[in-house]
């Protein structure tokens, strides 16, 4: 059965391992050739990519998906570009939490 894997930087994929999702690191430089590891292993059958990594990830993986139905290549917005230019992370979290728990808390 396929499986899935998440391209990203490491600061976010903590928080997909976290939540149980299989997860591969990488930089702005290796992410290409990383995505290029993927799509040849045969091993999944999607793949989310970070564009804060890789820009167009479905263009730039034409090339290596020629022929292939699998993986599903899933362009995902990177952290920084979920908030925007001068998004405030610390907020959004607090207020995850806030309607989680019912509690503010304190982050530094």
């Amino acid at each position: 059965m396929p499986r899935m894997m998440v391209l990203t930087d490491s600061e976010t994929a903590t928080g997909f391992r976290l939540a149980g999702v299989e997860v591969r690191e990488a930089t702005a430089e290796t992410a290409l050739s990383e995505l290029e590891g993927l799509i040849e292993s045969d091993a999944y059958g999607l793949v989310a990519v970070d564009e804060g990594l890789v820009s167009d990830p479905i263009r730039a993986s034409e090339r290596f998906m020629r022929g292939r139905e699998l993986p599903v290549i899933l362009p995902m917005p990177s952290l920084g570009g979920a908030f925007g230019e001068g998004g405030d992370a610390a907020a959004y979290m607090k207020d995850l939490v806030r309607s989680a728990i019912g509690f503010d808390i304190k982050l530094e």
